[in-house]
């Protein structure tokens, strides 16, 4: 495990310690402490970071059949495409975060942003995170009218965004301009050389992800079967028809190998598919040190896609 640490980044180091947060076992152990945690480690790295500029407003629709889908529609002045929407989703491994995710501001000023408030595991199983988001997408379409809407989100949230992407499809939706998906969390069974990697408690890891996976997938796969991939988008048997894609993530992520497996089935479907990996770079890397060179290049290089994507 020490190779582990000799390999990250030199300026991610300070940010993923060896003696770090077991957020392994507390995830394990208590679902409610480890977001109870999280909320706290947020509010206290949130303390020297300049509140969002604009406005924010929280918002709750109707889904056909049946429930809510809400979400909290971010809004600065000027942003360069104010015809466009981003739709975000937040990480959390299926299980933590939520919509008022301060990563919304890596696009804040492109356009507007639509965070939404997904239901979370073990409360709610898929695939009624991805029936959320498909009714936003809709929404959004119907009443904003947008020109252009952009679909993003990171680990969990990059592969909700994923079987969401794929959900909306099959709906015949309306048309996406971007899936850009960081670091997804898209295969649940990471039985791949990366997924197998030995990695400590204090980072993503494979023991934690597979509970995680556990918590999230159908219990009863009638319900969602696993071809359609509105669980674990890996699984789904037909990529052909999507938006085009972005996927980035880090060398030392478990997701790296599945991550790149995904673009290339793609890429076969014919997909217009941009990747970009970072070496040094563990799970979540530019949000945990955006300070560092190689999460700057990282944030700038997404900003950059999502910009083409909305012209």
């Amino acid at each position: 495990m020490q190779d582990f640490f000799d390999r990250i980044d030199p300026e991610l180091r300070s940010a993923f310690p060896a003696d770090g947060p077991d957020i392994t076992t507390l995830i394990l152990r208590d679902v409610a402490a480890a977001r109870l945690a999280l909320a706290n480690a947020r509010a206290d790295n949130l303390k020297n970071v300049p509140a969002f500029e604009g406005a924010k407003s929280h918002k709750s629709i109707a889904m056909q059949g049946g429930g809510t889908a809400d979400y909290i529609c971010f809004e600065k002045t000027p942003v360069k495409f104010d015809d466009c929407i981003v739709i975000w989703l937040h990480g959390g491994g299926y299980l933590l975060g939520s919509a008022d995710d301060p990563a919304v501001g890596l696009f804040a000023d492109l356009a507007p942003i639509i965070s939404v408030d997904y239901a979370l595991a073990p409360e709610a199983r898929a695939p009624l995170a991805a029936r959320q988001v498909c009714a936003v997408i809709q929404h959004v379409a119907d009443t904003m009218k947008p020109r252009k809407i952009a679909l993003a989100g990171a680990s969990a949230g990059g592969g909700l965004a994923a079987s969401a992407a794929l959900m909306n499809r099959d709906l015949h939706g309306p048309e996406l301009a971007i899936q850009l998906l960081l670091y997804p969390m898209i295969d649940d069974r990471h039985d791949t050389p990366s997924g197998h990697w030995e990695l400590p408690n204090s980072i993503w890891n494979r023991n934690l992800s597979l509970h995680a996976w556990s918590l999230y997938r159908p219990a009863d796969d009638a319900a969602c079967p696993p071809s359609k991939g509105y669980a674990a988008a890996t699984y789904a048997d037909n990529l052909k028809d999507l938006p085009p894609a972005y996927i980035m993530c880090g060398d030392m992520d478990i997701f790296l190998d599945e991550n790149l497996a995904f673009a290339g089935r793609l890429r076969d479907a014919n997909i217009p598919v941009e990747t970009a990996i970072y070496p040094g770079a563990p799970h979540g890397f530019n949000g945990f040190a955006p300070y560092a060179q190689v999460s700057k290049r990282a944030n700038l290089a997404m900003r950059l896609a999502m910009e083409q994507a909305l012209s």
